[in-house]
């Protein structure tokens, strides 16, 4: 079996327009049936499932990473988006330079490019702080017979690497995250990583939005859809243009690890025909290519606190989100007694 060429055939799918599920699902089968044999090591043993503790975060160990594949819409959403800011930053002059941070075992989101374009368009950097994910995800790719493409392997906590001025990425990828940005540093990573480098690289997902909303009454679990939820007010954005909208020079210099405050106030008269206070999560992959509500593990609606029917005031939820050892949404939610 030539696996290069096995490769390009199972992620195919991925890369077709129109959604076929059946299909996207045996495709999904079938790229994690590879790489588990490229792989070639139980990834369930003690050193494969522990987590590393940051101060910003946690970081996923190698069996839980290895996971993510399952998602099905989370991981043709990431590739159709890496895919399409390839194609536009392709350039004859010189190859592009795509900076994986948090790799895992596998190089999922990229492992798929590898075998489709040469040295001369793009050259890797794969940074990955777990030992034992940063070792199989070398074995990974030189079982793939890949060592003539450029492809340079980092064991670092990515949330504290310094980018060589002289070699600055067009394109970070980044998935180290979870529902609401709980727990896992995707946004210290990108505070760090986005800071260092030009203005015109582009960092996926482009876009994290975080929502206090709604979810309507009488829906079974096993029914909900993005239909049933309402987004009342964006608490939290995490993107260029939110974060760095000062420019390149203060960019490079000064940007801040707290959140402002944000306060949602929902009058008692938009609250009829719901029965939930929920938490929203939507990412855009890269223009077109994202994540809508309920549609991946990512942006499953979170319940913040059930809305008694018999309320008759308004409700108040403060908001912040804290970069810590646990990041996540802070909130306090107030419930008045009367209109």
């Amino acid at each position: 079996m030539d696996i290069q060429k096995e490769l390009i055939r199972v992620t195919a799918e991925y890369f077709e327009d129109n959604i076929d599920y059946q299909k996207l699902a045996t495709a999904s089968k079938e790229y994690g049936q590879l790489l588990n044999e490229l792989c070639g090591q139980n990834m369930a043993v003690e050193d494969g499932r522990s987590n590393i503790e940051l101060d910003n975060g946690e970081a996923l160990g190698t069996y839980w990473a290895a996971l993510c594949l399952e998602d099905l819409w989370r991981t043709r959403q990431f590739i159709r988006g890496i895919n399409e800011v390839i194609k536009e930053k392709r350039s004859a002059q010189k190859p592009i330079h795509l900076l994986y941070a948090g790799s895992g075992p596998f190089a999922t989101l990229i492992l798929p490019f590898l075998v489709r374009y040469s040295k001369q368009e793009i050259k890797y950097t794969l940074l990955e702080i777990n030992p034992f994910s940063y070792q199989l995800v070398q074995n990974v790719i030189a079982k793939l017979g890949l060592d003539e493409l450029d492809i340079t392997f980092v064991n670092a906590d990515t949330t504290q690497y310094k980018i060589d001025p002289t070699n600055k990425p067009d394109i970070i990828v980044s998935e180290t995250m979870q529902n609401a940005l709980a727990k896992e540093p995707q946004v210290p990573i990108f505070l760090n990583l986005m800071r260092q480098v030009k203005n015109d690289s582009i960092f996926i997902p482009e876009k994290i939005e975080l929502y206090v909303g709604l979810k309507k009454s009488g829906i079974p679990n096993e029914e909900l859809q993005a239909k049933h939820f309402h987004k009342e007010a964006k608490v939290v954005e995490v993107s260029k243009e939110a974060m760095f909208s000062a420019g390149h020079s203060e960019k490079r210099t000064s940007y801040t690890l707290q959140f402002p405050k944000k306060q949602t106030i929902i009058e008692n008269e938009k609250l009829n025909g719901f029965d939930c206070l929920v938490l929203i999560t939507e990412i855009q992959v890269y223009k077109n290519e994202g994540i809508g509500i309920n549609r991946s593990g990512l942006t499953t609606p979170i319940i913040m606190e059930p809305i008694s029917s018999n309320l008759k005031g308004s409700i108040t939820i403060d908001t912040q989100y804290k970069i810590s050892s646990d990041p996540k949404l802070e909130y306090t939610i107030t419930m008045s007694a009367t209109v």
